[in-house]
């Protein structure tokens, strides 16, 4: 038998072009599988880097925080926040690739730049409103405050029982950062019959609240009408008996609001 005898015949597709046959799978190529390739990686090299802490192709400027390294676009940092972008072009910094963060958290940072960057726009928890809330508002992204604001106002709307220490934690923020809404909320659920003041002071978050929230709490709470001095030169306040409506009516909410923005609290 002649080895032409032996050879099997081209096949044919529609076209008439030849359709080259499948090898068995231990001969298929040289190309490596997906499984050996994970095992050829050098072992320095990491399968998913994480985003920031290496450079790319679009990092122009490295944020020095704590020591470490972030590496980011400055036109993202520029677009996002005025400040930074004064910061970025002054004459100290303007021609300079590191840029040093003093008195920031690395893990805060990181946070940010994955919320900013378009490729990752990571989602904002009601935990991680709290880290970023200050930044937000030291850096005046007001976009990304609202943003914080609304999660927050989210978690205390759908939870059936709103835990005190999240009460009071929002309490706090709220007061610090001039989030009306916010704020307007927790005095809104502070006043249900559910909330007891002594569970409230005895919450170490409790201590966190200014003595001017104190003082409203704790007068709306125990019951009668009092007039609270924050300061020998400021007008008095005069905080709603218990059960009265007055603090859940958006308009003197507001005042009140307004009065404890603009007297000292001690």
């Amino acid at each position: 038998m002649s080895s032409l005898s032996t050879a099997m015949p081209a096949r044919k597709g529609i076209l008439g072009t030849p359709l080259s046959l499948r090898q068995s799978d231990d001969k298929l190529s040289t190309v490596t599988s997906s499984r050996e390739y994970e095992k050829s990686r050098p072992p320095g090299e990491e399968k998913n880097p994480v985003p920031f802490v290496q450079e790319d192709g679009f990092s122009d400027i490295v944020l020095v925080v704590e020591g470490k390294r972030l590496y980011s676009s400055r036109s993202l940092l520029c677009m996002s926040s005025p400040v930074l972008a004064r910061m970025l072009a002054s004459p100290e910094q303007k021609d300079q690739r590191e840029f040093p963060l003093q008195g920031k958290s690395y893990d805060t940072i990181h946070e940010l730049l994955y919320i900013l960057h378009p490729a990752y726009q990571r989602k904002i928890t009601d935990q991680t409103a709290f880290q970023i809330l200050p930044i937000a508002e030291e850096y005046q992204i007001w976009n990304l405050k609202q943003r914080c604001e609304e999660i927050l106002l989210n978690s205390l709307n759908t939870e059936k029982h709103v835990k005190d220490d999240q009460l009071l934690r929002c309490l706090q923020i709220s007061d610090s950062y001039k989030l009306f809404a916010l704020w307007t909320k927790c005095l809104q659920l502070c006043a249900k019959p559910n909330i007891n003041l002594t569970t409230l002071q005895r919450n170490p978050e409790y201590e966190h609240i200014s003595k001017f929230l104190k003082s409203m709490l704790e007068a709306f709470k125990t019951g009668g009408t009092e007039t609270h001095r924050t300061h020998p030169e400021v007008s008095h306040v005069t905080v709603p008996r218990r059960g009265s409506t007055t603090l859940i009516d958006e308009t003197n909410v507001r005042k009140t609001y307004v009065t404890s923005h603009t007297q000292t609290k001690f």
